[in-house]
């Protein structure tokens, strides 16, 4: 129930915002596929992570934006003769900062939570730098591809004895952009 509000004050903030921040860049939303490609010892339980996700780009200045992401993201798990790993689906809910480089190349951080849409899974925090690049369309619209690096981190209890892990992934993210 807590996750269901936090979402809530999130999607609020996000249509709520652009009237409160006054800057010169115009504010957009994004629309985007996403492929995660697990690295280190999360590769040994998914192959492949598929989802979508919303993004608001929110500016503050004349190159700082505030983001606010949120979507649905599944690892497909790795099964074989010895082990059958189930798929891990999350609702992400990220927020974090973005900053121009140049006219359509950037840098930004995030951080959030990936919260479980399995009952055996656990909430973990999100970290994730990245950049991208924005291409412009015709009607002021834009292109955005960006590539982040992403780790879930949380605690797990494996044979009674409860471990910090995360679960680490190169995100690749197809986005359209709406300007608002």
């Amino acid at each position: 129930m807590r996750s269901i509000n936090i979402i809530t004050i999130l999607i609020g903030f996000l249509f709520l915002s652009p009237s409160f921040l006054k800057a010169q860049n115009n504010a957009s939303i994004g629309i985007a596929a996403e492929i995660g490609l697990p690295s280190g010892n999360f590769s040994n339980l998914s192959g492949i992570g598929l989802g979508v996700s919303v993004k608001a780009d929110l500016p503050v200045a004349e190159n700082l934006a505030v983001t606010l992401n949120a979507g649905f993201m599944n690892f497909f798990g790795k099964r074989n003769q010895l082990f059958n790993v189930q798929d891990l689906t999350y609702i992400p809910a990220k927020a974090g900062l973005k900053y121009q480089l140049s006219e359509s190349f950037y840098a930004e951080g995030q951080l959030g939570a990936a919260l479980p849409l399995n009952n055996e899974q656990k909430k973990l925090f999100i970290w994730s730098p990245g950049i991208g690049n924005q291409f412009k369309l015709s009607g002021g619209n834009k292109l955005d591809l960006g590539i982040r690096y992403e780790g879930w981190t949380g605690k797990s209890d494996i044979f009674g004895l409860s471990k910090t892990n995360t679960k680490g992934f190169v995100g690749i993210r197809f986005a359209y952009l709406f300007s608002i």
